[in-house]
Formats: C-alpha cells, structure tokens, sequence
C-alpha cells in the first residue's frame, strides 16, 4: 500500500465523528492485514478497493464472527477420553501443544490424536503437535492440554452473513470476509468443522473467506 493513500485515510478517519473513526480503522487494519495475507502481488488502491493479479477492484466487506461468550469446544476433551486407555492405571498425563498458524479441522484432529498416542507410547518422531508431556498427579486416568479450542460453526457463519447483508454495487466484485479473533474469543485456536467447508453457503456475495485475524490464515467456503 502507497504511503500517500494512507495518509489520506488517516486524515480521513481522524476528520469523522468517534463511531466513524473506529469502524473506518477496524476496516483499513482488516483490509490491510488481509490483502497482505491473501497474496504478495495484492494491492489496496485509494478508494479502499483491493486488486488482485486476477481480479481488479474488488469490494471487500469484514464482518466479525462473535465468539466470545461461546462455550470452549469438546473436541480435544473427546480425542483425550479415547485416548486414556491407552494409559497405565497410575499414569496421568499434561501434554504442551505447540501454537498453532492453522485452524483444525477434522483431518488435523485426526492426525493430533495420532500424534498424541505417539507421544504416550514413547515413539521417537518429528512432533508438529506435541510440544513436550509430563507426568502429573489426578484421582484417575487422565490426559490434560493446555490448549482451549472453540467451535466456529455452520450457524455461526450464516448469522454472520445475514448481519453482513447485501452490497449492491455494480462493477465491483463482491467478497465477503468473516473474521476469527483469537484474542477476542479468549482461545488458543478453533476447530472448522466439515460442513463449513465442504457444504455451500447461500450468499449473493462472490466470493466467502474465513480469516483468522491472529495469525493470517485465510479459507474461501463454497457458495451457492
């Protein structure tokens, strides 16, 4: 992005009323963080369209998915329960996972549960997951993780949409981008399940991303 066309939003964000300044810098640090994401070759030009080596002046709308009072996903308390059979009847267990840049969806789940019976059988492999484990005290057979998961489901991104609406812009391409917030959903990562990304979304939108504001992971979903 040029210089000269941010100072000319700054100039124009800070000349607005208080309401208007905070949702025009949400919009521009969205947009900014983005297209630098979604490819190197991306440019914002200055009326706030972004171009792509494919496609140019595309409207792009950010919508927030409100996760922040959701409950913490029992994904991983699942993939621990299978697990403890595999524990001997004193053995207790906290397993460090590393941060992760990806979401998981149900193949990473998969490929975490096998990682984690690896890791209690002793096997000497590349670990992406397991960070380290420890042997801890508990009244039964249990296997802890410092991780908090929440679900991002089907529902959630369609009351995303509907809050977003319609644009109506002719010319334009239309895109719109549903926003993750690790920090503001108070956890470490979310589970995407299958039918958010294999099963269409009504929306008269061209194009439907999920992008994880945290570490910049961007996903299209299918539209109907």
């Amino acid at each position: 992005m040029d210089a000269t066309i941010i100072d000319q939003w700054i100039s124009e964000i800070e000349s607005n009323a208080v309401y208007l300044k905070d949702k025009k810098a949400e919009n521009l640090i969205n947009l900014w963080k983005f297209s630098s994401s979604y490819s190197p070759d991306a440019e914002i030009t200055k009326d706030g369209l972004m171009n792509t080596a494919e496609q140019c002046g595309i409207k792009v709308n950010f919508m927030d998915v409100c996760l922040t009072d959701a409950p913490k996903s029992n994904v991983l308390k699942s993939i621990c329960d299978d697990l403890t059979p595999a524990l001997r009847e004193d053995a207790n267990y906290y397993m460090v996972l590393h941060e992760q840049q990806n979401n998981f969806t149900s193949e990473r789940l998969l490929h975490l549960k096998q990682e984690m019976l690896d890791a209690l059988q002793g096997r000497l492999i590349p670990y992406s997951y397991v960070k380290k484990m420890a042997k801890v005290t508990a009244p039964a057979k249990t296997i802890y993780t410092n991780m908090t998961l929440k679900d991002c489901t089907r529902d959630d991104i369609n009351s995303t949409i509907q809050q977003a609406g319609n644009l109506k812009l002719s010319g334009f391409g239309k895109w719109l981008v549903v926003v993750l917030d690790r920090l503001a959903g108070h956890c470490d990562s979310f589970y995407i399940s299958d039918d958010v990304l294999k099963l269409p979304f009504t929306t008269n939108y061209e194009k439907l991303f999920l992008f994880d504001f945290y570490t910049g992971e961007i996903t299209e979903l299918p539209v109907a």
